[in-house]
């Protein structure tokens, strides 16, 4: 089983491997650049040769790279359109530069994509939002060509956020030529308060899931309790067993064998210290017992 969580890349990218091995996880989830700040530099690469360095002395199996926060590929903006577009682009790029030389020194771990937020309807309409997501993808995948993956994370559907059903996020995917290189994240708190009762009608939750995404797609699954109700569409991740989904619900969901491959990540309120998250993982690893 591939758990993890979301981990800090302060003082270097290569710490990230070294936090992981510190919880004894084999999954995590990292940003390479500040989430609130615009990427525009490829990332050097004496500094991804370190962190390979780093990653041939790890257990770690499974690498997802989160996106900035500022990413909207529905903006019209052709400014704002572009550095969403060309975030994506810096974090591809080390995406496909750490897969080659995983790939080349032979070293037991994958990186699973780039998940983002798709962005929010602002200037345009619904139909042209949609299709402007797809167009950006598109743009972003010519500009980085190879294997990695854009893999759109369900949202919470707060405002005018795009991407909180199933079928928003395999509209955005029908757009783009190459569909291979797009997968999905499920975020289990978003979808929750977007309206997928988990804690009452799982079974339906993954059959519409794989109607519309098909599971096979499905990178990750960010593995967070809910601090509002189911439908309300707000955004606020409470830690493990103490929110709105609970303990049992999140239990079942790691036993699903449709997602026996499928790695859980945490980024639940609790990782913000040490203290905190070494109890939350352990949480999550007596979850997954």
């Amino acid at each position: 089983m591939y758990l993890g969580a979301h981990v800090s890349t302060a003082r270097g990218i290569e710490n990230a491997i070294k936090t992981a091995d510190k919880y004894n996880i084999n999954t995590i989830q990292m940003m390479i650049t500040p989430p609130m700040r615009w990427a525009t530099k490829l990332v050097p690469q004496e500094d991804i040769e370190k962190f390979v360095e780093q990653l041939k002395q790890s257990q770690l199996k499974k690498i997802l790279l989160h996106g900035i926060y500022l990413t909207n590929l529905a903006r019209k903006d052709k400014k704002l359109f572009h550095l969403s577009k060309m975030g994506l682009v810096i974090y591809l790029d080390f995406a496909e530069r750490v897969g080659e030389l995983i790939e080349k020194e032979k070293i037991e771990c994958e990186i699973l994509g780039v998940c983002f937020h798709p962005g929010s309807q602002k200037e345009l309409s619904y139909e042209d939002s949609i299709e402007r997501i797809s167009y950006g993808m598109n743009w972003v995948l010519n500009k980085v060509p190879g294997k990695q993956k854009l893999l759109i994370e369900t949202t919470a559907g707060m405002g005018n956020n795009l991407g909180r059903s199933f079928a928003e996020l395999r509209l955005m995917r029908e757009g783009v030529e190459d569909k291979k290189r797009v997968g999905f994240v499920v975020d289990t708190q978003h979808t929750y308060v977007a309206g997928y009762d988990w804690v009452n009608d799982m079974d339906n939750v993954v059959k519409d899931m794989e109607q519309e995404l098909e599971i096979s797609n499905i990178r990750a699954i960010h593995l967070n309790d809910s601090l509002t109700k189911l439908s309300s569409n707000k955004d606020r991740h409470a830690n493990l067993g103490e929110g709105e989904i609970g303990s049992e619900t999140l239990k079942e969901l790691l036993h699903r064998k449709e997602f026996k491959e499928t790695p859980f990540i945490l980024e639940t309120p609790a990782l913000k210290s040490s203290g905190t998250m070494e109890k939350e993982i352990n949480t999550m690893k007596k979850l997954a017992k």
